[in-house]
């Protein structure tokens, strides 16, 4: 048995979800990130950072080319960075260096994840708001809940608001912290869960994890170890939140 019945195919028919889970593979992962870097470079050319001719092929490049997840171990496992080790990979795939030097230019990594992770929680809540009776109280928590979490982060102000307009994301601002965005969804999704009521053993059995998978978001923190719980606590608590959603289309709480 895997690490996680999630993604084990005996437990399929019972805990997989054909929608969200998708969303949670490395695959997701580097195609957001490098729509991110695409975005990035073509709005850092409208200021003249970045050339315009470096910037359109970083972007087309960004959506052309494949990196494969299992090459990027190594280097993740030296820095502990897995979008650094993205960056080296995509420079190399280019092969293009006087294009490729300028990808990810004087930008966060940390931030850049980030982002890319609103851009799939933004299709997470989509997804989650087709399942929700529009009237329940958790639908309409999700509108005050979006801002918080769907946001563009980057140090300079003016690359952070063409990042955010190209990617249709909100501005963060200066002193905004992705982790207040994994609060603010931990809290919404401990409050989904206790006004859903569970049919089946497998929504009963999620229905228990989901207060404690939801503490570690809860407490979130920007370091380097808070960003490695986030990433080991918020693929479990959406996919059990999704288990615990998955077979009523409408869920009134």
């Amino acid at each position: 048995m895997p690490a996680t019945p999630f993604d084990s195919p005996i437990w399929r028919s019972v805990f997989h979800d054909a929608d969200i889970a998708p969303l949670f593979t490395d695959t997701a992962v580097l195609r957001a990130e490098l729509l991110v870097m695409g975005t990035l470079a073509l709005t850092q050319a409208k200021s003249g950072t970045v050339p315009e001719i470096s910037a359109q092929a970083i972007q087309r490049a960004g959506m052309e080319i494949q990196v494969d997840p299992a090459g990027l171990h190594q280097v993740t496992g030296e820095s502990g960075d897995p979008v650094a080790a993205l960056i080296a990979a995509f420079q190399n795939e280019m092969k293009a260096p006087e294009h490729a030097k300028w990808v990810h230019h004087d930008s966060d990594t940390a931030l850049t994840a980030a982002t890319a992770r609103a851009l799939r929680m933004r299709q997470v809540l989509g997804i989650f708001q087709t399942r929700l009776h529009p009237e329940s109280q958790s639908a309409g928590a999700l509108d005050n809940l979006r801002p918080h979490l769907l946001r563009a982060y980057h140090r300079d102000a003016a690359t952070r608001a063409g990042l955010a307009k190209g990617l249709g994301l909100q501005d963060a601002g200066d002193d905004a912290s992705p982790a207040h965005g994994l609060i603010c969804f931990a809290q919404w999704a401990l409050d989904t869960a206790e006004m859903t009521t569970a049919h089946t053993p497998a929504q009963e059995a999620v229905a228990q994890m989901i207060p404690h998978l939801c503490q570690p978001l809860l407490a979130a923190e920007d370091t380097a170890t808070g960003r490695l719980v986030a990433n080991l606590a918020l693929p479990q608590l959406c996919l059990g939140l999704a288990t615990l959603t998955g077979t009523q289309t409408r869920v009134a709480n």
